[in-house]
């Protein structure tokens, strides 16, 4: 009897144990099918639709006239967007496109290393043909799908190269920096100019357009119930650069010339024209350059990525002579008028060396207005001894050298102005720099100045002695035409009296139009032209050419410095460049009847 009573109670004990199990499925069935049935059903949504990015278009670039510099265009993409079955697609487009398939294959496995839930770009860009090839294909290439890409233009190929910069996609580098800032691994961001300085304004906002997949991960079109998300363009820049200028400019730049040339308008800070060459076409970058390219340019001797207007610092040469003048007559060292004690006999002993003229002859006694029309070093040594390093240095910081400018574009070189600490920690406290501040009075030895900072102050000089900041920006507006910032332009008095100015700017119209005078290549007809050669020595090959002049004298439209390397005499080859950027601005705003340049006497 207790035996049966046992077994009951333990078939009891069991079933109950058996009705509280089922009662709990049952119950958690029920909580999964109901309760928690949305959010089930939005996973199974999320794996059977794969997100798709849509690139925004960037912003379109323009001059100041509207001319239209750079824009998007459309690029084809083969992208892989399965991780299931998709060797034998790739084998089957690296056939049609008469590609590597183990290279391709390999790129794949490395993308999926850095990234395994992303779709994988196979192949950028694509030819017209080749897309021709993959659709006529598509079928036989379930892993894959034709995207398209926004890519930039350059509308001119390699004119204003290193003024506008290039754009190129984010590497995995580049991606942990800008993942934060809302990037995805593949973005394409400015590299370098404008479309580096203003990529908060350029870049747009990405789109989403959604696909169905299949179990297997296939491809199986867009579907209508997924809302589509457009892309917002990138702003729209406008540039102080006048495009007419900007290409006449560029083409004075003849065979295999090295320089640059900066034009300014002195009365706001404009930059109308900006360029450096060699150049090269920043469309090789657009979807990723070829190593090829990206070998010839770099391995180049004459460094076509670098932008010389901005980024080289040169020996000024006697542009510079108007710092070392403007100094002397604010120290009250020098009447305009006064003659040194030495006369120029060619050359002039300081300790025991001998510091010669350009002029093996000698100019005699000179003043200050004599001095810069002919040149004369011989008196500018004397004004660099009397203003020593310290007044040298002081003077050149107060005129804008040894510091960067603040133009709107990226990796300014400040140049160099030695002070004397400079050289004591070069050359010992007891280091003698009379002959060195001799040298820095005609902008030689350690002096070193961007064509950028020589056009800056000659066209303050023009502008009276105000200085106006370089700017390139005119504005920016978004895709429906809201203004989102303006033209900002900044001045500021330089420290220098009225009288100075007026003497500088006088001695300047006589250094181009005066019997004796080395800058009568950059004459404009009709218009009062005012500026200053140099003849820069180069202890790595010939003198370095430059002029830096501006015109009309008395209501000033333009400044210009042009600096060819190893070129020579600026009288022969760099005035007669600035002169016709000069007679072919004043042109296009009305000031000549007649565009013709005077041609001048060499140095």
């Amino acid at each position: 009897m207790a035996n049966e009573l046992g077994s009951r109670e333990r078939v009891l004990s069991i079933l109950a144990l058996l009705t509280l199990g089922f009662s709990i499925l049952l119950f958690r069935s029920g909580y999964l099918q109901v309760v928690k049935h949305g959010h089930y059903a939005r996973l199974s949504q999320q794996n059977r639709l794969r997100r798709l990015c849509i690139p925004a278009p960037r912003g379109l670039v323009f001059d100041c006239n509207g001319v239209l510099i750079a824009q998007s265009r459309p690029g084809f993409d083969l992208v892989l967007v399965t991780v299931n079955d998709w060797q034998a697609s790739v084998n089957k487009a690296a056939g049609l496109l008469g590609l590597d398939s183990l290279l391709l294959k390999s790129s794949v496995i490395l993308q999926r290393k850095i990234f395994p839930k992303d779709p994988v770009v196979l192949v950028r860009d694509l030819m017209p043909e080749q897309v021709a090839r993959i659709e006529e294909n598509i079928q036989y290439l379930p892993a894959l799908r034709l995207e398209v890409e926004s890519l930039r233009k350059a509308e001119h190929g390699s004119l204003a190269s290193h003024l506008v910069g290039y754009t190129s996609s984010l590497g995995q580098s580049e991606y942990a920096r800008y993942r934060e800032r809302g990037y995805s691994y593949g973005d394409y961001i400015g590299k370098g100019g404008l479309e580096l300085k203003y990529e908060n304004y350029l870049r747009g906002v990405h789109g989403w357009d959604f696909i169905e997949v299949d179990a297997r991960g296939r491809d199986l079109g867009t579907v209508s119930e997924a809302e589509r998300i457009e892309p917002d363009p990138g702003s729209n820049i406008y540039l102080t650069i006048d495009w007419r200028l900007q290409s006449l400019a560029e083409s004075l730049f003849t065979g295999d010339m090295i320089g640059a040339a900066v034009a300014i308008e002195p009365q706001t800070g404009r930059v109308l024209a900006l360029v450096s060459r060699p150049n090269f076409n920043p469309n090789l970058f657009a979807a990723g350059i070829r190593s090829d390219d990206w070998n010839r340019l770099v391995n180049d001797p004459s460094y076509p990525l670098w932008d010389r207007a901005i980024r080289s610092a040169y020996p000024p040469g006697s542009t510079f002579k108007v710092v070392t003048a403007a100094a002397a007559l604010e120290e009250s060292l020098i009447t305009p008028e006064q003659k040194m004690k030495t006369p120029c006999r060619g050359s002039l002993a300081i300790g025991n060396r001998v510091f010669k003229c350009w002029k093996k002859g000698g100019h005699g006694w000179l003043g200050l207005h004599g001095a810069i029309v002919n040149s004369c070093d011989v008196y500018f040594y004397q004004l660099g001894i009397m203003l020593k390093i310290k007044g040298l240095s002081k003077w050149s910081q107060n005129l804008g050298f040894n510091q960067e400018t603040g133009i709107d574009l990226p990796q300014e070189n400040p140049g160099l102005i030695p002070d004397d600490a400079w050289y004591q920690k070069r050359l010992g406290k007891n280091a003698k720099t009379v002959g060195r501040s001799a040298n820095m009075s005609i902008g030689q030895g350690e002096v070193m100045a961007t064509p950028l900072q020589m056009a800056s102050l000659y066209a303050a000089l023009a502008n009276g002695g105000v200085w106006c900041q370089p700017h390139l920006l005119l504005k920016a507006e978004d895709f429906t035409g809201k203004v989102l910032v303006g033209e900002i332009i900044s001045r500021k008095k330089l420290p220098l009296s009225d009288s100075t100015v007026s003497v500088l700017k006088q001695a300047l119209y006589g250094a181009v139009n005066e019997p004796g005078s080395t800058g009568g290549a950059s004459r404009v007809w009709g218009v009062k032209t005012a500026g200053k050669t140099g003849t820069a020595q180069n202890p790595h090959g010939d003198d370095h050419s430059w002029f830096v002049g501006f015109a009309p004298l008395d209501d000033p439209a333009i400044a210009v410095a042009v600096l060819v390397e190893n070129a020579g005499h600026g009288s022969e080859i760099a005035a007669p460049m600035a002169g016709k950027i000069m007679q072919r601005y004043l042109a296009l705003k009305g000031w000549l009847e007649k565009p013709v340049i005077a041609t001048a006497r060499p140095q």
